[in-house]
């Protein structure tokens, strides 16, 4: 008869040890990947890393009620984790570190975790609430400062929109163009959601999904309580980079995202954005 065989379905091969949660290398380990995996993905500042937020969330990591896998790591120790990374996000947002870096930091931390079963875990809308409301509560002072950004998903304001807007006209009105031709507006539909974490975290995935599509000049902003509106040129790639985003979007929000032309006097676009924005 064949013998036991060791059972691999309670989470990942780094998991699996009890005795080895129970180690100072375990955390080591761990650390050492997910600092790996954050720079991989665009961490700009490798001396910032490390710090004490780090090591709070890999003791509630650590914790062995934990090694159930996946679903214990989402729901035995979520509170003394939601609360590791709310401060894990108050200590990037002290670094200066951005809110869509901060989350991507969080996934990185959850694909270290999930390494050795084949697959990536994905942070807990709880969690990325909490480390996102840490961050908030840090920068949000700075933010309220400066009067054109969202604090949590980092977007422009509408008032921000609509100044960016005139700009656009009168730079046509000069170079002897038409925004209608030239600019394009991007509506992605925020539901609302009952669930106050899902309504937390979903305009701040949805403005990194924004970011990552138009990462250069283009003019983000969110309407609250209403859609994201981007104000976007209409070069020749427009089309694929929109179907890409539609695609995503739709697939991982199941939200709804249209594009529409500018027109052409600039009193029309402010009451477009004003329709939009409800």
């Amino acid at each position: 008869m064949e013998p036991d065989r060791e059972d691999r379905s309670a989470g990942p091969a780094c998991l699996r040890d009890a005795q080895l949660w129970e180690t100072p290398l375990w955390a080591a380990q761990i650390r050492d990947e997910w600092r790996r995996r954050s720079l991989a993905t665009g961490w700009r500042m490798p001396d910032d890393w490390d710090s004490e937020a780090v090591e709070e969330v890999l003791g509630a990591c650590q914790n062995r009620a934990l090694a159930r896998g996946e679903a214990g790591l989402a729901a035995a120790g979520a509170p003394a984790l939601a609360a590791a990374c709310a401060d894990l996000g108050r200590s990037r947002a002290r670094a200066g570190v951005g809110i869509a870096e901060t989350i991507d930091d969080l996934a990185a931390l959850f694909a270290a975790l999930g390494e050795g079963e084949g697959r990536q875990w994905d942070p807990p809308l709880r969690l990325v609430g909490a480390i996102a409301e840490g961050w908030a509560e840090e920068s949000v002072s700075q933010f309220a400062h400066v009067g054109c950004e969202d604090p949590l998903s980092g977007l422009a304001t509408l008032s921000y929109l609509r100044t960016r807007l005139a700009e656009v006209y009168r730079e046509a009105e000069q170079g002897g163009t038409s925004p209608a031709d030239t600019h394009r507006l991007l509506v992605v539909g925020l539901p609302r959601r009952p669930d106050p974490w899902r309504r937390l975290a979903l305009p701040i995935l949805v403005g990194r999904d924004l970011r990552a599509a138009f990462p250069g000049g283009e003019t983000l902003s969110l309407a609250k309580p209403g859609p994201a509106i981007a104000l976007v040129p209409a070069r020749s790639d427009l089309p694929l980079r929109y179907a890409r985003l539609r695609r995503n979007i739709q697939a991982a929000f199941g939200t709804q995202i249209r594009m529409t032309p500018l027109p052409r006097r600039l009193t029309e676009a402010l009451r477009l954005v004003d329709e939009l924005a409800r």
